[in-house]
């Protein structure tokens, strides 16, 4: 499963109008899906036809008496057919249905790429999210509306679940200020585990279509046959992780808001690396845009730590109690290392403490640092306590 995943995401996506373009294209065929619902009700605008949507939706997800046997099934067909008739839809928030949970909307910074997903209903552990994608090229706005995660080079598109959510869009311009867009997108194997990935694509002319931009070497970048599993191992970087004990470590689920983040000053981009069992470890494979290409530099601590804490080989927690926001790292000597801030500072900002060679005590089933006659206890239970010469004098459960 996992090759198909690999190759899958955005690979030379060439992609055919729904509803405004006659272009048929020779590299991707999406598969013929017979929808069972159209959206036929008339509207005066947009505002109108999301409100009859939601009746629509409410009706039918919501009512204890169902209209067919998939009706548990959240298929959408009839937002399928709407955006695919309405490309003005391309740049319509549809705040409404994502306020229901009917869909999530993912837009590009300039306004000429989006995706829309959603939870079918037909995975378990394994999510299975259905996807709509949708560009503008020129005047004209194409529609895609099969899975994104489901493209392989050359090959017919399967049926509309599978796919994957769009965690974010980042764009970037090249030498003659074309955009490029870097697609977060992720998809849940299990309850345990994930697949994250960075995609790069363009528009160009009628077709979206994958850009081979990450280079490990400078001079991979040179002579790739555009049908080679090489030049399409460069249109993307992606890893498969684990998924709750990152949400548990990273103060219930902060890590998530900076994976694959980009560094606007430094045109560098940070892709998590993994350390034991494939746990997600807060160090980062970091690729320069020169313009040109995206160029692995190195492995490094993210930019938005503070220049003194990016030495560590592990992140093993995030905490944040009444005052204090605390981190504990694991240290390449497998010693740990305790930072922490007042609450309402940024992990950037000057730690206002730092302890090494800290250990994890069985005795207190948490973390503990000495400090000359001050003893700092970490653990889940208690919070953050700490003693002077064997008396406490603070203590402060975990808020969040």
């Amino acid at each position: 499963m996992m090759n198909r995943i690999f190759i899958a995401a955005f690979l030379a996506i060439a992609i055919s109008s729904c509803n405004n373009s006659s272009t048929e294209s020779t590299e991707l065929v999406p598969s013929e899906i017979s929808a069972k619902r159209t959206f036929n009700d008339s509207y005066n605008s947009l505002e109108e036809a999301e409100m009859k949507l939601i009746d629509i939706f409410d009706k039918r997800y919501n009512s204890p008496k169902k209209e067919y046997d998939f009706d548990c099934y959240m298929l959408n067909e009839e937002l399928i057919d709407f955006i695919c008739k309405e490309p003005r839809t391309l740049d319509y928030p549809f705040d409404s249905l994502q306020s229901k949970e009917y869909t999530t909307v993912v837009t590009s910074e300039d306004g000429n790429l989006r995706f829309y997903y959603w939870d079918n209903r037909m995975g378990g552990t394994y999510i299975s999210w259905s996807n709509i994608c949708q560009y503008r090229s020129g005047d004209k706005v194409y529609t895609y509306k099969n899975s994104i995660m489901n493209v392989k080079h050359g090959n017919v598109l399967e049926e509309l679940h599978d796919g994957c959510s769009i965690n974010g869009i980042k764009t970037i311009y090249d030498e003659s200020n074309s955009p490029i867009y870097l697609v977060y997108a992720y998809l849940r194997l299990s309850s345990a585990f994930g697949y994250s990935s960075i995609e790069a694509v363009k528009i160009e002319g009628d077709k979206l279509v994958a850009v081979p931009i990450f280079v490990d070497k400078a001079n991979d970048y040179n002579n790739i046959d555009p049908e080679s599993e090489e030049y399409v191992a460069m249109c993307y970087r992606g890893l498969e992780h684990t998924i709750p004990d990152w949400y548990f470590r990273t103060n219930y689920g902060d890590g998530w808001d900076w994976l694959f983040s980009y560094d606007d000053k430094t045109n560098m981009l940070y892709i998590p690396l993994t350390g034991p069992e494939q746990g997600l470890s807060d160090r980062y494979s970091l690729y320069h845009f020169d313009g040109k290409k995206l160029c692995y530099i190195g492995e490094d601590a993210g930019f938005w730590l503070h220049p003194s804490l990016r030495s560590f080989n592990y992140l093993y927690a995030i905490l944040e109690t009444k005052d204090y926001k605390i981190r504990i790292d694991e240290m390449h000597d497998s010693s740990f290392r305790y930072a922490a801030w007042k609450n309402k500072s940024s992990m950037n900002d000057t730690p206002d403490i730092i302890l090494y060679n800290g250990v994890y005590d069985e005795r207190y089933e948490g973390y503990r640092f000495n400090n000359n006659d001050y003893e700092y206890i970490v653990n889940e239970d208690n919070g953050l306590v700490v003693k002077h010469e064997g008396k406490t004098i603070l203590s402060q459960k975990i808020i969040r």
